[in-house]
């Protein structure tokens, strides 16, 4: 379990007009949701990145402590971000207890996926359909990442939630059969001729009025 913490300010004023001018001064807006009630707070852009940075993408609890000295253990439960820019516009903090269960979204590492005879041997491709996983577990046994081994992997193979690493203390929240990764077969494009299809394409780029006229030099032809 890592725990970083964090600085943060509590906010009156709430709406778009608001938001707007927090992120024009360099700072995130944010809730802290703490046993169903929601505290409205503010986070400085930069101080989000730098801890960002620290946590490497990996779950992690973060201490929050306002400008009134109160502090409260949280893990980050959403984060949004612009839909063009790489601009984070809105963070969601999520209270937990020690000692007592919470439920997390923690990212799947996978290990070996260059090593996997599906790939080495059989050309397919490994897909990495699950990039994160629902967990519970204490705060205590929080862990960074789930990490899966997809060295053994044939085309064909999958990883499900049942077959991921049993950590203690962690239970997975998510159906056992769903899929967190696989190993795809090559794509092989379908072969045809091109000649034929070269014919086909000629023969349907022949002007109408060429056919009219030579159905009109046979008609004369039988005529005569």
């Amino acid at each position: 379990m890592k725990q970083f913490k964090l600085k943060v300010t509590r906010r009156e004023q709430t709406g778009r007009g608001p938001a707007r001018r927090l992120r024009a001064e360099g700072n995130i807006p944010a809730n802290l949701y703490s046993k169903g009630k929601a505290r409205s707070i503010t986070v400085s852009a930069v101080a989000f990145r730098e801890l960002s940075r620290e946590m490497g993408g990996g779950a992690a609890l973060v201490e929050l402590t306002d400008d009134a000295g109160e502090t409260a253990l949280t893990h980050v439960q959403d984060i949004q971000h612009h839909p063009l820019k790489d601009v984070v516009e809105h963070i969601d903090f999520h209270e937990v207890a020690r000692g007592e269960s919470f439920v997390a979204h923690v990212p799947v590492h996978l290990k070996g996926e260059k090593d996997a005879p599906g790939v080495k041997n059989e050309g397919g491709m490994i897909d990495h359909k699950a990039h994160e996983v629902e967990i519970r577990c204490r705060p205590s046994k929080l862990p960074d990442h789930i990490e899966v081994d997809v060295r053994g992997l044939s085309v064909g193979d999958a990883v499900h939630i049942r077959e991921l690493p049993q950590l203690e203390g962690v239970e997975y929240l998510e159906h056992p059969d769903q899929v967190v990764v696989s190993c795809q077969p090559p794509t092989v494009a379908v072969a045809g001729s091109d000649e034929s299809g070269a014919e086909a394409v000629a023969a349907d780029e022949v002007p109408a009025s060429k056919v009219r006229r030579d159905d009109e030099d046979s008609q004369e032809s039988e005529d005569k």
